[in-house]
C-alpha cells in the first residue's frame, strides 16, 4: 500500500467455471488472482484466507527475498521462495527456505523452473508472481495469447490429477480494462481490489 494512504475496503469479484464453494475448498487446479497492489503484505493476507494452502512454493519475478522477509512472519503456511530478482543485481547464496534463479524469459522457461523445483520442494501450492510479466490481458497478441493458453493447458494436462495447485498473480496496477482473460483455461478468476484514501483527508473532519 502506498505511503500516506490507509485501507478503506477490500473487494472481491469472482468468476468461476464450477460451483464456487467446492472449488475453493478442494477442487481447483489453476487460480488467476488479479490485483492492483504491489504490497506483499496484502498478498500474505490473501494467502492466509485460503483454506488449507499447505506448503507454498513462491516464484517471485518482481520482489526480492529480502523485501518479502519482514512479512513472512505473518504467513501461517510454510513457504519456499524462488527469487528471480536478486540474481540480476548481485550474487546470493541459497538457504533452506530460498533459492535464487535467473528470471525466466518465457513461459516455456517458467515451466522448466516449475518442473525443476516441484519435486525438490514438494509444495502443495505454487505461486507465480507476477503472471503479468509474460502477458497483458488488456491488449493480447495472437502469439502471446497462444503461448499463455498452451502454458495453462500444459499445467492442467500435467497436474490436474495431482495435489499440486497453481495461484497465478496478475498485477493490474494501472487498472486497465482486461478484455482477454483466459476464462476457459483456468478454474477460478478472482479480482482483488484494495480501496484506499489519503490519511490527511481524515484530519479535516
Amino acid at each position: 500500500m502506498r505511503e500516506g494512504f490507509e485501507i478503506v475496503a477490500v473487494n472481491y469479484w469472482k468468476s468461476v467455471n464450477n460451483e464456487i464453494k467446492r472449488i475453493l475448498l478442494d477442487f481447483w487446479n489453476t487460480f488467476l488472482l488479479i490485483h492492483d497492489s504491489l504490497d506483499f503484505a496484502d498478498i500474505v493476507g490473501f494467502l492466509n484466507k485460503m483454506p488449507y494452502p499447505g506448503k507454498i512454493m513462491y516464484i517471485s519475478l518482481t520482489k526480492s527475498n529480502d523485501s518479502m522477509k519482514p512479512h513472512l512472519k505473518d504467513l501461517k503456511s510454510k513457504i519456499f521462495i524462488i527469487d528471480c530478482v536478486s540474481s540480476m543485481l548481485f550474487e546470493k547464496k541459497a538457504s533452506k527456505d530460498c533459492q535464487f534463479e535467473p528470471t525466466p524469459a518465457s513461459l516455456n522457461e517458467m515451466m522448466e523452473l516449475i518442473e525443476k523445483y516441484i519435486l525438490i520442494v514438494e509444495p502443495d501450492l505454487i505461486v507465480i508472481d507476477s503472471f503479468s510479466q509474460f502477458i497483458d490481458f488488456s491488449s493480447i497478441s495472437m502469439h502471446n495469447g497462444k503461448e499463455v493458453h498452451e502454458f495453462l493447458d500444459q499445467l492442467k494436462k500435467k497436474y490436474a490429477r495431482t495435489h499440486y495447485r497453481f495461484l497465478l498473480l496478475y498485477d493490474n496496477v494501472l487498472s486497465k480494462d482486461l478484455v482477454n482473460l483466459p476464462f476457459t483455461s483456468v478454474d477460478v478468476i478472482l479480482k482483488y481490489e484494495i480501496l484506499t484514501r489519503r490519511k490527511d483527508r481524515l484530519d479535516r473532519f
